[in-house]
C-alpha cells in the first residue's frame, strides 16, 4: 500500500448505483474512474459501455434516446453508447428478428466487481436462453488499468446446450462529438472496401472523413476487409486517438456506420462475425464448446 494514499479510491474506483427517474429509471449502473479514464456500464444491458470520457472529454456517441429503460421499437432506444453489443440471434435487421438482436437487452449477473491501486475489473455473465432452444451464456470481463487510457472486454461465449449453436455478434463501438469533428481522420489497414447501398457508394470519397453535419443527411454504411484487426479515429484538431483492436480470428469482419446528420452525429466502429443483409451468415460453436472474443479501445493524447 502506498503510505501517500489513504483510500485507493482516490486512484480506480468503481460504484454501482441505481438510476431512480427519469427515462433511465431502475437501469443498473456502474461508474468507474482509473484517474484517466471515466466510463459507465450499464449492467441492465449486458454490461455495455454507456458512456465514456478521456481526461474529461466525451468520447462515444450518445443518442437522443439517452438510456431509455421501458422496451420500445430500436430507433425510440438506441442509447448508441461507446459499445452496444448486437448479437447473439441477430445482427442488421432481419425479418423475424428484434434490430440488431436481444443481447444488449439482456441484463448481466454481476459476479466480481474489483477497484484497487492496480486497476478495474468487473465480470458478469448474460445468458441467452429459450425454451426447447439455445443456451449460449457470455461470461464479459471488462478491464482497465491504473492510469490507462485503454478498457479491454472479453466475451467468453460458452454453448451450455447439448446441441450445436448458430450464432452472430457485432461489437457496435460509437464515437460522438468532440471526439468525431470536421476534419478528423479514420485509419486502419483497409484491403477492401464496399458501400452498403448505392448512397453509400455515391459518398465513398468520404468514407475515411469526418465531414460537417448537414441537416437530415442520410447515413452511410461501408463493408471493410482489414489487412490487420485494428481501426481508429485521429482527431488533430482535439489533440486525441481512439483506436480499436479485436480478435481478427473470431471477428473477421469490420462495418463503418457514419451519421453525419445533424442531431445524429455519429460514427460507428463494428467488429463483427459477419457482414449484413445478403452477405449475412451465422457461425456455430459446438456443445460443450466456448468461443472468446476480445476487444480493446484506447484513447490516447497526440
Amino acid at each position: 500500500m502506498d503510505k501517500r494514499i489513504s483510500n485507493t479510491k482516490q486512484l480506480c474506483e468503481a460504484l454501482r448505483v441505481t438510476a431512480s427517474e427519469g427515462r433511465e429509471k431502475g437501469a443498473e449502473l456502474i461508474y468507474c474512474s482509473n484517474g484517466v479514464l471515466n466510463f459507465v456500464l450499464s449492467a441492465s444491458n449486458s454490461l455495455d459501455i454507456l458512456r465514456l470520457w478521456h481526461r474529461g472529454t466525451n468520447i462515444g456517441f450518445l443518442s437522443k434516446n439517452g438510456l431509455y429503460t421501458p422496451r420500445d421499437a430500436f430507433p425510440h432506444t438506441f442509447p448508441g453508447g461507446m459499445l452496444y453489443t448486437c448479437g447473439l440471434d441477430n445482427i442488421g435487421d432481419r425479418e423475424g428478428f428484434p434490430v440488431h438482436g436481444r443481447m444488449h437487452n439482456i441484463p448481466a449477473d454481476v459476479r466480481e466487481i474489483r477497484a484497487d491501486e492496480t486497476g478495474i475489473r468487473i465480470v458478469g455473465e448474460i445468458v441467452a436462453a429459450s425454451l426447447f432452444g439455445e443456451n449460449l451464456r457470455t461470461v464479459r470481463t471488462v478491464e482497465t488499468a491504473c492510469g490507462s487510457g485503454k478498457v479491454t472486454v472479453t466475451d467468453e461465449i460458452h454453448n451450455d446446450a447439448f446441441r450445436e449453436e448458430n450464432y452472430c455478434v457485432l461489437y457496435h463501438v460509437n464515437a460522438g462529438y468532440p471526439m468525431i469533428d470536421d476534419g478528423a481522420e479514420i485509419f486502419g489497414d483497409f484491403a477492401e472496401s464496399t458501400a452498403r447501398t448505392s448512397w453509400a457508394e455515391k459518398h465513398k470519397g468520404d468514407m475515411l472523413r469526418i465531414t460537417p453535419p448537414i441537416d437530415n443527411m442520410e447515413e452511410t454504411c461501408y463493408f471493410h476487409r482489414m489487412d490487420r484487426p485494428r481501426v481508429g479515429v485521429l482527431n488533430r484538431k482535439l489533440g486525441k486517438k481512439l483506436e480499436l483492436r479485436y480478435s481478427g480470428d473470431t471477428l473477421p469482419y469490420l462495418i463503418e456506420w457514419k451519421s453525419m446528420a445533424s442531431g445524429d452525429f455519429a460514427l460507428g466502429l463494428e467488429p463483427a462475425t459477419s457482414w449484413l443483409d445478403g452477405h449475412f451468415s451465422y457461425r456455430t460453436v459446438k456443445a460443450g464448446e466456448t468461443v472468446v472474443n476480445r476487444i480493446e479501445i484506447e484513447i490516447s493524447d497526440v
